[in-house]
């Protein structure tokens, strides 16, 4: 893993290790709110008179949280940043990882809607504990919001931010250090994978043929010319040399008929 990539890694770890602190706190919060409510809504028997309107948490703070008496709506990030904050710290770690659902687990989606869908239900639930006789819109409007936001904190969460936000942004960092695996336990996936590399094993073959007739074509191509080269030379070579020896033929043609010419005379 080299140390850009490990330096990116420490920084989402960070991040996420301070996001899923916040939300954390809010959870602990929410419930702490959750609680006290269901304290004072038991005491005073289902009578809203007797329960106040909002009722705090243990964060001051952080009561703009604990809309709904589910505590979904915080639970949901607070798991997600949890998620985060562990893969982030194996990244750092150097430790290799299955591509998958990184950096959250099988299921972590289908666990969300279904966290949205209960508190859905409970805000639904709880309407019917209130007694019908001093049971007020503001009371209704509170169940309202522990069953719609936590649904909305689920969709949010899972179609607006995990799958494509979080996901392909831990991948791409998973494959940049170098730790991606795939799960081999998967037959698709390994089958898949064999295609994958018959065909490269594929393309790699064409691509060393190719080099291999490129390069016999350009040694070929450079055999005949030295082959013409070295033709050329011996022509030119026993051109020259025939014509020395036809010139020293005549030149001692000539020199015997001087001989004979003197010696006639």
């Amino acid at each position: 893993m080299k140390g850009r990539e490990k330096g990116a890694a420490a920084v989402v770890f960070t991040a996420s290790l301070a996001l899923m602190t916040v939300t954390g706190l809010a959870f602990v919060n929410n419930v702490v709110a959750l609680v006290r409510w269901w304290k004072a809504f038991l005491a005073a028997g289902g009578d809203t008179a007797g329960v106040p309107a909002h009722v705090p948490g243990c964060f001051a703070w952080l009561d703009w949280s604990a809309v709904d008496y589910s505590a979904v709506t915080t639970f949901i990030p607070f798991l997600g940043f949890a998620c985060m904050t562990l893969a982030a710290f194996r990244l750092v770690r150097g430790k290799r990882m299955r591509v998958g659902e990184f950096p959250f687990f099988r299921g972590s989606d289908q666990l969300n809607v279904a966290l949205g869908l209960f508190g859905t239900l409970w805000g639904i639930i709880v309407i019917g504990y209130f007694k019908l006789d001093t049971v007020q819109m503001a009371d209704l409007m509170q169940c309202l919001h522990t069953a719609l936001y936590s649904t909305l904190m689920a969709v949010v969460w899972v179609f607006m931010i995990d799958r494509p936000l979080v996901r392909p942004f831990f991948t791409r960092l998973l494959e940049a250090s170098g730790l991606a695996e795939t799960d081999d336990g998967d037959l698709a996936a390994a089958v898949d994978r064999l295609v994958v590399r018959l065909g490269a094993a594929s393309d790699a073959f064409d691509r060393r043929q190719q080099e291999y007739e490129t390069a016999f074509e350009k040694r070929l191509a450079n055999y005949e010319q030295e082959f013409d080269k070295r033709q050329k030379e011996y022509v030119e070579f026993f051109s020259r040399r025939i014509g020395e020896l036809e010139k020293r033929a005549k030149e001692s043609e000539e020199r015997l008929g001087r001989i004979a010419a003197a010696l006639r005379g």
